[in-house]
């Protein structure tokens, strides 16, 4: 399931190169189902291992990190010239750092919690900035790699969906949202889709205040 996110990442790089951006990213979504099953596959196979984790996170930055930059820069911030290339470096950036960052935080309620965005969402958003680029400036579309790239990197506390954090079933829902999305390519789907993962890392952070309360 790894490798075939690597793999599906590789198609979707070379659709955007042809400029089938809308394929590009039915490859990078498809790629990130693999990327939610592997895990799981993992622990029910009782097939886990520090091996897997470091595969994982190559996959990703295949995947959700110079895929999506790829895509967005030949999408939308090719005219920048220059400056669109820095900007579309930036995300890739940040996402390295995000997912070194990621495979060795052993700080209290990383079980529960991510530290930035996780790179598949943030790569998410890059996908619905490539979907809405004819309805989007192409100013907009630089500040939010750059605004998306600063989340991966910065300190805020996003839930995990699974025991100990927000419910599994939570999950979904964004899922959903996010095709609904895909099926229906629109600002008001792309606000419920957005207002979903602020919803989430509202919840969770008075759930984490509550327990801190408690604890106290």
């Amino acid at each position: 399931m790894t490798l075939a996110n690597i793999a599906l990442g590789f198609a979707g790089i070379l659709a955007a190169a042809e400029g089938r951006f809308q394929r590009a990213i039915m490859c990078l979504f498809a790629g990130a189902l693999c990327d939610l099953a592997d895990g799981r596959l993992a622990r029910a196979l009782g097939a886990t291992s520090h091996f897997g984790k470091e595969l994982d996170s190559l996959s990703d930055m295949v995947s959700f990190g110079v895929a999506p930059a790829v895509l967005v820069y030949l999408a939308a911030l090719a005219p920048f010239g220059a400056v669109g290339m820095v900007i579309a470096v930036i995300f890739p950036l940040a996402g390295a750092v995000r997912l070194a960052r990621y495979n060795i935080d052993t700080t209290e309620g990383s079980d529960q919690t991510f530290q930035g965005l996780p790179i598949p969402i943030a790569a998410s958003y890059i996908w619905s900035f490539v979907i809405l680029r004819a309805a989007l400036p192409g100013w907009l579309v630089a500040t939010g790699v750059m605004v998306i790239a600063a989340l991966m990197v910065s300190t805020v506390k996003v839930p995990k969906f699974r025991r100990g954090g927000l419910p599994v079933g939570l999950m979904f829902v964004g899922l959903g949202a996010f095709v609904l999305f895909l099926v229906r390519p629109s600002p008001l789907t792309w606000h419920l889709w957005n207002g979903f993962n602020v919803l989430m890392v509202l919840l969770n952070y008075v759930m984490l205040r509550r327990r801190a309360t408690a604890a106290a």
